[in-house]
């Protein structure tokens, strides 16, 4: 009579001398991906954490808030709050592999926290992409030989456009008065002049109009390279961390 033999288990990997690969080991999460390495989530989290609000816009919140006098609660505000609020941030998200909706499913009173979060950053998205389209719009009309922002023969510039060449011709003049024999008067006149770059963006990027009521026309050039901006961001986030953290 034959034996009986019960159900064999199947053999591991390791048992039979295979090691599993580098690939295998990354596709641990295969919902939403893991990083490549180590140093793409570096340079990831140090891309979030200075982006075009340290470079662009705190320079002009400090000044506008008093300069040196800023920094001092700036910093303090940093260290104990915003290091240990963006320390905390990264670790519920590796903790919990999920966005900030359902990271706060392990608390859920306080999952008001991650729609404010999503309302934040879909307003900060969008303001930001507005500041990666005008970027565009410079670079595509940079490509030629004569930058139209440099000088104030365009058809959009206005009197009161003056270059640098035309500097030396505001420092003497004469405005013609009649006045009594036995008076003297001081004329004072405040002549108003304008850079061409300032009067290229007022008056061609952006053709603002006169009044509040009157709306203007759509800029087609702007939307296109809005529309390129959120182009580029959409094949940045397309693969989630696996394209993002190659960008």
């Amino acid at each position: 009579m034959a034996a009986a033999h019960g159900p064999v288990a199947p053999s591991s990997p390791e048992q039979n001398g295979a090691v599993p690969s580098e690939a295998t080991k990354r596709e641990q999460n295969l919902k939403r991906g893991n990083w490549g390495n180590q140093i793409e989530f570096v340079l990831t989290s140090v891309g979030y954490a200075v982006g075009l609000g340290n470079v662009w816009r705190f320079p002009y919140l400090c000044y506008r808030n008093g300069g040196g006098a800023f920094m001092f609660p700036y910093f303090i505000m940093l260290i104990f709050c915003g290091i240990p609020l963006f320390f905390m941030e990264l670790s519920f998200g590796q903790f919990a592999s999920q966005g900030c909706l359902g990271v706060w499913r392990i608390s859920p009173m306080f999952k008001g926290v991650g729609y404010g979060m999503m309302v934040v950053s879909t307003y900060i998205g969008i303001y930001y992409n507005v500041v990666i389209c005008i970027a565009f719009y410079y670079f595509f009309s940079s490509m030629t030989n004569v930058l139209p922002w440099t000088y104030c023969n365009n058809p959009w510039n206005s009197p009161d456009c003056a270059g640098v060449l035309d500097a030396s011709n505001l420092t003497n003049g004469s405005q013609p008065a009649a006045l009594p024999s036995n008076l003297s008067h001081l004329l004072n006149r405040t002549l108003q002049r304008t850079s061409p770059s300032e009067e290229y963006w007022r008056l061609y990027v952006l053709k603002l109009s006169d009044d509040i009521g009157n709306f203007g026309e759509v800029r087609l050039p702007l939307l296109g390279c809005l529309c390129v901006s959120w182009v580029v961001v959409f094949l940045c986030l397309i693969r989630g961390v696996k394209s993002s953290g190659k960008v």
